[in-house]
């Protein structure tokens, strides 16, 4: 039998490994057993690779891809995102369209993967993105001509749009808002597959950019941070189970204080949200000033790494065809960005095929270092164990990836028999793989573990005296009243997997691990007897 892991004591002699091979491909028998870790590329919860099914409007970028299309074929893709306006969730007040959600949403969750949403209050593309209604209720807003978001200096397309924007401080805005985030919470808030959700509320996109609201709080004299600060705390209060992302652009595009200096990102940490950068790539050296063309390619990283100590981070890049039109796209500025905002997530946004196409390796790159990444370096256990008795498991884990698994993980330690059944299932309390430090600048932390396991029972059950009962079941089943066993796993061969999960011993994170027993994110590391 060839062996698939090294260890440093003897394997179990032949007829013993037979017993427990009938249908499962055994590792080497108990020891310090070093399994063999690979460079496949993942796809795990709370983490990975976005893709934009819609990106502000309903026509990109999903619209090209067939129906039920989980982007499978791009490896490390995890997450579908819905970023839509508030107008066409809740066309008419109380009537929500939540279907154009979760109509695309449906083939993802089955296929295991989850969905982002953000919902906006301002678009480019929309006269009212704040639905009409609300205006017509009374709240306060303004007019303003699409010309004064030229991009880059020149006039979009089209010519001059009039756009309606709101005074996010209105108290008719922030009620029928309120009220809708609160029917959005109802189907979305705690939901397992759900990975995150963004304040989308403040300026155009989502992003912070007010143009006529800023324009007239400043002629009036006023700080629209105080408002923002009042999004913030909404979307805390209306979503208190979900991973919450703020936007960089809404703290200002080129911010270059630190965290701790800039209220509204501290309100942020504060309130435990996530961070979010909207987009890198979007300049290049001869677009920003001369301060900033030493690295024009993105402006707070380092807000990101204040973050990252607690939430995880998403880095979004611009519009990829806008990006690679204007010459700000780099393949090798992609993979250094995931390291460098100890990335939780990253985005495709784009069209998929595209992006595949033409920066495939990047990615698949990117993919194998953002978010948690659980490499199993070492594990030892008992050659045999007595039915009842305690004995002991130790492993050595390192994350190899750029950042955290902020919503933890437990150790499952499963015996499944010759027939590859789950026999037995011990999960480890004591430690939580949240806090498993990633790798960062080469050096490794290394998390060691030593888990207490019991299996089975031992020990005799009390006698039946309910002779009716007795006679009953003695007669359907076999008599078994007076025999002393209790109903346990029995002695023999069994193969011991390890699995990272739910602290029930649900198995839920892929690891890059050898001897995966089907696709059950169980992983074998060799046989143990049960005497």
């Amino acid at each position: 039998m060839r062996m698939h892991c090294r260890t440093t004591r003897k394997v179990f002699c032949l007829k013993l490994f037979a017993v427990a091979a009938l249908a499962l491909p055994l590792a080497a028998a108990a020891g310090v057993v070093l399994p063999e870790n690979t460079d496949e590329i993942l796809v795990n919860p709370d983490m990975g690779l976005v893709m934009f099914h819609y990106s502000n409007r309903q026509w990109a970028y999903g619209q090209l891809q067939e129906r039920g299309d989980t982007l499978d074929w791009f490896p490390g893709v995890s997450t579908v995102y819905f970023r839509l306006p508030w107008c066409l969730l809740e066309p008419n007040e109380g009537e929500y369209r939540w279907d154009i959600i979760d109509s695309y949403a449906a083939p993802w969750i089955a296929a295991g993967k989850q969905i982002g949403l953000r919902v906006t209050c301002c678009e480019s593309r929309y006269p009212f993105a704040t639905p009409k209604w609300v205006k017509d209720a009374g709240a306060k807003g303004w007019f303003f001509g699409m010309k004064m978001i030229k991009i880059f200096g020149k006039d979009p397309p089209g010519g001059e749009m009039e756009l309606w924007e709101p005074d996010y401080g209105d108290p008719v805005f922030l009620e029928k808002h309120e009220n809708f985030l609160k029917a959005m919470a109802r189907r979305y808030d705690g939901n397992p597959n759900v990975a995150f959700i963004d304040v989308g509320s403040i300026g155009m996109w989502g992003e912070g950019h007010t143009h006529a609201y800023e324009k007239e709080l400043k002629a009036a004299g006023c700080d629209p941070e105080e408002t923002f600060h009042r999004h913030y705390e909404l979307y805390r209060r209306t979503f208190p189970h979900s991973t919450i992302l703020c936007i960089d652009d809404q703290a200002g595009s080129i911010n270059p204080k630190p965290v701790a200096d800039v209220p509204l990102m501290k309100k942020a940490y504060d309130l435990g949200f996530g961070f979010r950068d909207d987009s890198i790539m979007v300049f290049t050296s001869d677009m920003v000033q001369e301060r900033l063309k030493s690295h024009p390619w993105w402006f707070h990283a380092d807000w990101a790494e204040y973050f990252a100590k607690s939430a995880p981070v998403f880095v979004e890049h611009e519009h990829y065809g806008l990006s690679t039109d204007r010459g700000a796209w780099n393949d090798e500025k992609l993979v250094e960005s995931v390291d460098a905002y100890h990335a939780t997530w990253l985005s495709l946004h784009g069209w998929p095929k595209e992006i595949y196409d033409n920066s495939k390796e990047a990615y698949a790159r990117a993919a194998r270092r953002i978010g948690y990444r659980f490499e199993l370096r070492k594990v030892e256990f008992p050659d045999e164990v007595a039915l009842g008795e305690p004995f002991a498991v130790k492993s050595e884990w390192v994350n190899v990836g750029v950042a955290k698994c902020y919503k933890g993980a437990t150790l499952a330690l499963t015996l499944l028999d010759g027939k590859g059944r789950v026999a037995w299932v011990s999960t480890d309390y004591s430690h939580d793989f949240k806090d498993a430090e990633p790798k960062t600048g080469g050096v490794e932390k290394p998390m060691s573990l030593s888990t207490r396991c019991v299996a089975g029972f031992k020990g005799d059950i009390p006698e039946f005296n309910d002779g009716v009962w007795v006679y009953t079941v003695a007669k359907k089943v076999g008599n078994f009243a007076n025999d002393k066993r209790v109903p346990t796993i029995e002695p023999g061969i069994y193969t011991l997997c390890v699995s990272l999960g739910s602290p029930d011993g649900t198995p839920r994170i892929a690891l890059p691990l050898k001897r995966q027993i089907g696709n059950t994110r169980r992983y074998s590391v060799g046989a143990i007897k049960v005497k």
